[in-house]
């Protein structure tokens, strides 16, 4: 307990409210959504075996970054991604991922998402909006929910694709649309459950309504089960 007398009161006031300053980040700390949960295994092994694969090259769009750890957040090995697509597609801003995000977004935009564009409008991407990649929070940032696969640079969220013809087809006005936009978006994001074991759209729920989520984690033992809404 502090005892403050009349002469001291200043000084001691000030000591008081220090003491209470520095409690309350270290409860802020425990309450952080790195806390109470470990990072799982096969997430530094998948990264591991990407880069040995060397399915991720460095490049001019292609940066590899220092380890992140927050935590149970992190990375062992992140890029930061300017363009997918050998730097065909520009990424705004760049998003900053784990290695086996990068050639499952590539697989998703050369498979899917370009030959949709150019049949329906005549004119591929030229850049997508992200909406988030790496950030250390939970589950649509619920304050007790388990840590979001964007805790770990496994996920990454699209808002808008930008064609080269100065188009741009947004999620939130496209996706219910009675144009092209809605079996453009509809579409790749059907297709992208072939490259990601989890996607949700505006259909999925609430915190969706403005974007596609995209991510890798693992729902079962071997990650087979693809998660799709």
């Amino acid at each position: 307990m502090i005892r403050c007398t009349r002469i001291r009161w200043k000084t001691c006031a000030q000591v008081a409210l220090a003491i209470v300053a520095v409690a309350a980040i270290i409860a802020g700390c425990s309450r952080g959504p790195q806390y109470g949960e470990r990072r799982e295994a096969w997430r530094s092994i998948a990264e591991r075996n990407c880069i040995k694969a060397g399915r991720v090259t460095p490049s001019a769009y292609v940066e590899q970054r220092p380890r992140i750890r927050v935590g149970a957040c992190g990375a062992d090995s992140p890029f930061k991604v300017l363009a997918a697509g050998n730097g065909t597609v520009g990424l705004s801003p760049p998003a900053t991922l784990a290695c086996p995000m990068i050639p499952a977004f590539d697989r998703w935009m050369t498979d899917s998402v370009q030959p949709m564009a150019y049949a329906l409008f005549g004119s591929p991407v030229a850049e997508v909006n992200v909406a988030a990649s790496y950030g250390c929070r939970t589950r649509n940032s619920k304050r007790g929910a388990r840590l979001s696969e964007h805790s770990f640079g496994n996920a990454i969220d699209i808002a808008s694709f930008e064609l080269v013809d100065g188009r741009t087809i947004t999620v939130k006005n496209g996706w219910k649309s009675e144009s092209s936009d809605a079996i453009f978006l509809r579409t790749v994001h059907g297709d992208a459950c072939k490259q990601f074991t989890t996607v949700i759209g505006p259909d999925g729920d609430r915190y969706h309504t403005d974007h596609f989520h995209l991510d890798l984690a693992r729902h079962n033992k071997d990650g087979s089960y693809h998660h799709c809404e």
